[in-house]
């Protein structure tokens, strides 16, 4: 009986350790993309040319990571104004996109940038 229970956990851990790495975050900028991953690797996927959608596969990774980019191109008018005052002085502000990320497994991860504002339900 002993036995069992030091087993069970040893085979707990070990499907744990065969799991893929997951994407923990995105940045998303003008040039491309860095993701966090939850081994602590940061893949990227570099923007061929900058203001456009894009995708590919993440490089960097331990495992190939298809990803799509969708920039949010509706426009909004106080963002623009605030981009223009930024830009200004040197800084850019990182556009606003949709990243989803294929896994090994079949599932995908969507991150949005920046994030979303906590909802006050």
């Amino acid at each position: 009986m002993t036995r069992a229970l030091f087993i069970l956990p040893a085979i707990v851990l070990a499907g744990c350790l065969n799991t893929p790495p997951q994407p923990q975050s995105v940045d998303v900028f003008a040039t491309g993309i860095e993701v966090q991953m939850s081994n602590r690797q940061t893949c990227t996927g570099p923007a061929p040319q900058p203001g456009v959608s894009w995708s590919g596969t993440l490089q960097g990774c331990d495992a190939p990571y298809p990803y799509r980019v969708t920039l949010d191109d509706r426009g909004n008018a106080l963002r623009d104004v605030v981009e223009t005052g930024f830009s200004a002085i040197g800084v850019r502000i990182a556009p606003v996109a949709e990243v989803q990320i294929d896994g090994p497994a079949g599932n995908t991860w969507r991150f949005e940038t920046p994030p979303p504002l906590p909802s006050d339900d």
